[in-house]
């Protein structure tokens, strides 16, 4: 088994539930980074750990069980012993194949806007966890979220910190942008805050 037996436990704890595009968005990045044999691989790891978990039946819209999200991205870290970096970069580049994401920016193709109606949007995602705008500031030149109640798994800080770079960056181009997350709550936070900065 790819992942100890305590992790496993952890994972099947976890509740709440995910939109499948963002089970299909993960696929779609090792495919593209690692080719079709690697998606195999992810996919006969996790359901080693979950037979449930059926690849085949992934739709969309369709609401699936949040713990599934966690596995999948523990599978595929340990399966090509990625680190955040890495994660960060699939978070990074996960906008680009979310259509959620493609509709929100048809609408909001402007950083501010896009800002603005963002906490809106975690909801089509997911059905746990707040997101907060905290400030929008041109003067300061940063943007601050914090995301409550969403206490998922380490393995999402940096996927999530790329997440808010990539649309940072596809509606804000030509600017050297930087996310950060300054507060986590798996270390001692009540909360996640990710901030973002533009030059």
């Amino acid at each position: 088994m790819i992942l100890s037996s305590g992790e496993v436990k952890k994972i099947k704890k976890i509740k709440g539930q995910v939109r499948g595009v963002a089970l299909k968005t993960d696929l779609a990045y090792v495919k593209d980074n690692r080719g079709k044999e690697a998606v195999k691989q992810v996919k006969k790891a996790v359901q080693e750990i979950d037979p449930e978990f059926d690849f085949g039946q992934i739709k969309n819209m369709e609401w699936y069980s949040l713990k599934w999200r966690a596995l999948l991205l523990l599978v595929i870290k340990e399966s090509f012993d990625w680190q955040d970096r890495d994660l960060y970069e699939m978070g990074r580049h996960a906008p680009t194949n979310s259509f959620v994401v493609k509709i929100l920016l048809r609408y909001f193709y402007n950083f501010e806007k896009t800002c603005r109606e963002a906490p809106s949007y975690w909801g089509k995602h997911y059905n746990k966890g707040k997101l907060e705008l905290v400030e929008f500031s041109d003067d300061k030149k940063r943007v601050i979220y914090r995301l409550k109640n969403f206490n998922l798994h380490p393995v999402m800080c940096p996927y999530l910190k790329g997440y808010f770079q990539g649309i940072a960056e596809l509606t804000k181009p030509g600017y050297e942008l930087e996310t950060r997350e300054t507060k986590c709550a798996f270390k001692k936070a009540r909360y996640h805050e990710f901030v973002i900065t533009w030059k």
